[in-house]
């Protein structure tokens, strides 16, 4: 005989009320189908202000006179309630189990883990909304957010439990003072920690003790674990009408409620105490978009601070319009935007500002444990905005040309700015003209280019010049008293093409190279090698310079250069750092005429001389 619709039916368990023995199994009487509060009594005023959960135990049975076999059974919620603030969720439960055995599998999010490091200190009163935990030094206090459970008896029918949620915790070391034997101090770590909910019993402690050791009949302090473990169903209106054969289906929400609660977050942002300022958040929309690597930021979930608000504060500020907040619900991940005007848009909402990288988020639903809130941003530090700016400094190119030897008056630059052709040339003297400013070392072919036209994004300067074979040749030249020395070519060089290698002798132990674009020397005199471009027509011959650039860029060595006297007798010789120039490093001594070293000057190896402090070569 086939199973029909009235042959399946629900059944009252023992007990249909709210005590804590409610439940316990199946009986014979049905529940009357459509009838008002078969289940569940009526909604009280009271029940509507404080909030309240009514959990009954309900089974199902199928009763016909013959042994029909059955093959499958479904339980669902057909229809929701019209009033949003009533939900009706099931779960599954044992077929003997009691009320508060089901709301303790409900509520068991959290399960028992590992004993603390620690035990409670001493006794503890009903109502009491604080424990302290005595516990070694060096060992951690629970974290603030962290949910403990206390469990006295544990194990036996008189046991005695409460999870604990810690909102503040401060430590301090205390020194104990040990008695027997004498009388030996020691130190300990007591954490006191401000907990909710206030405790409901009592809970018995320990004695303080050396040896940082629980008495096993007294209340023991156990870590918490997220379990997760309860699965629960319910039902939700679709949003958005359903075909036949889709795969994904949209509804109002995948959540529904528990247990009442009276707390509510309230993110508290750029608070600071006894002190006021304004703020001003950014409007103005960007004109250009800027390439740059993002910045990114995490923010772990765990059990002690799971919440729907979040706060950070971003650094490097973040620019308008790139902050993106992704966070996972239910394995899900969510993501929310920065609209560029100081608020977040999307699976939450928040602000964001600008000036000081303050953010503020609030999430639609609890974000998974283990999982992470991650912010991604954008800098505007990385450029700045000169549009309309005036007086600001032109870009500078620094280039080396392929050949050196670069005849003077040939070179040629061009490049596109803004679609017009801009052109540039040497004067023949080391500088150049035209639409760019700049110089050119002939010989070295070191170019320093600035630009009056800014070139066109993704534009090539196109280089023209002429350039012949240099003449090289090896001299040796003896100095006079004053550190100078003259080199004779054997053709007159064209202007700005003489190039100098010269080694330094400064002790009998360790020598430097350089190179110069003027004359040579050397300390005890050596050899040296120059090359040159012939001059053609003749040129007046070459100044000589004290100067002495160098063509490697170095601006750590140093020259020893005449420093002036000693009042007790002797020559002083001092370091010369090199200065930049366009034509490289260069070596400038000082002016020491008339100068005269005092002893104790002498001694701190440090004098100024023409408002420039030298110190003495060898301090």
């Amino acid at each position: 005989m086939t199973i029909r619709d009235g042959d399946i039916r629900l059944l009252e368990s023992k007990v249909m009320t709210d005590d804590p023995n409610g439940g316990g199994g199946p009986t014979g009487n049905v529940i009357a189908w459509g009838k008002s509060n078969g289940i569940f009594e009526d909604i009280t005023e009271v029940d509507r202000a404080g909030g309240d959960v009514s959990i009954r135990q309900v089974h199902a049975a199928v009763q016909t006179p013959t042994t029909e076999a059955l093959m499958d059974t479904n339980i669902i919620v057909s229809a929701v309630p019209s009033d949003p603030n009533v939900s009706i969720t099931m779960a599954a439960c044992g077929v003997f189990a009691r009320r508060s055995e089901i709301a303790a599998a409900i509520a068991a999010y959290l399960i028992p883990g590992t004993e603390w490091s620690g035990f409670l200190l001493e006794n503890h009163v009903q109502g009491q909304a604080s424990i302290k935990i005595f516990h070694r030094p060096g060992t951690p206090a629970p974290t603030i957010g962290r949910t403990l459970i206390l469990v006295h008896n544990e194990g036996l029918a008189s046991q005695v439990l409460q999870y604990v949620r810690v909102l503040r915790a401060e430590t301090e070391t205390q020194t104990f003072t040990h008695s027997g034997n004498g009388f030996v101090d020691y130190q300990a770590s007591v954490t006191t920690c401000e907990v909710t909910p206030r405790l409901r019993s009592a809970f018995p402690g320990t004695a303080p003790n050396r040896n940082y050791v629980l008495d096993t009949t007294k209340t023991r302090i156990r870590d918490t674990t997220v379990a997760d473990a309860a699965s629960f169903f319910g039902a939700q209106p679709l949003t958005a009408a359903a075909q036949l054969g889709e795969s994904m289906l949209r509804v109002a929400g995948i959540h529904t409620q528990l247990v009442p609660n009276s707390r509510t977050e309230t993110a508290a942002l750029d608070q600071r105490p006894a002190g006021v300022r304004q703020l001003v958040l950014a409007t103005s929309p960007r004109e250009i978009r800027v390439p740059n690597s993002p910045h990114t930021r995490r923010i772990k979930v765990g059990q002690e601070n799971r919440g729907f608000s979040w706060v950070a504060i971003l650094k490097p500020f973040p620019a308008p319009g790139t902050l993106v907040v992704s966070f996972q619900v239910m394995g899900v991940w969510y993501t929310a935007s920065d609209n560029g005007q100081g608020g977040l848009t999307g699976s939450a909402v928040g602000t964001v500002n600008y000036a000081n990288g303050s953010v503020s988020v609030t999430l639609p639903a609890l974000p998974d444990v283990g999982s992470s809130i991650i912010f991604q941003w954008g800098e505007a530090s990385a450029f700045v905005n000169r549009s309309s700016a005036t007086g600001w400094r032109l870009p500078e190119h620094a280039m080396r040309l392929p050949h050196q030897g670069i005849k003077p008056g040939s070179l040629v630059i061009k490049w596109t700015s803004g679609g017009v052709l801009r052109t540039a040339t040497d004067n023949g003297q080391g500088d150049l003209q035209g639409a760019a400013t700049g110089e050119i070392n002939y010989a070295s072919a070191a170019l320093l280019l600035r630009p009056q036209f800014m070139i066109d994004a993704g534009g090539q300067f196109a280089i023209e010049y002429d350039y012949a074979v240099t003449v090289s040749k090896n001299v040796s030249v003896v100095l006079d008293a004053g550190g100078y020395g003259a080199i004779t070519l054997d053709t007159i060089p064209a202007p700005g093409s003489v190039a100098v290698a010269w080694i330094t002798v400064r002790n009998l132990s360790a020598s430097s190279g350089a190179s110069s674009g003027g004359t040579s020397a050397s300390k005890n005199g050596g050899s040296g090698k120059f090359s040159y471009l012939p001059q053609v027509p003749p040129a007046p011959a070459p100044v000589i310079t004290s100067r002495v650039p160098l063509s490697d860029g170095s601006t750590t060595g140093k020259y020893m250069a005449q420093g002036g006297a000693r009042a007790s007798g002797g020559a002083v010789y001092i370091e010369v750092g090199a200065t930049s120039s366009p034509t490289g490093n260069q070596y400038v001594p000082p002016d020491v005429d008339g100068v005269v070293w005092t002893d104790a000057e002498y001694t701190a190896g440090v004098k100024s001389i023409g408002g420039v402090d030298y110190r003495r070569w060898g301090a």
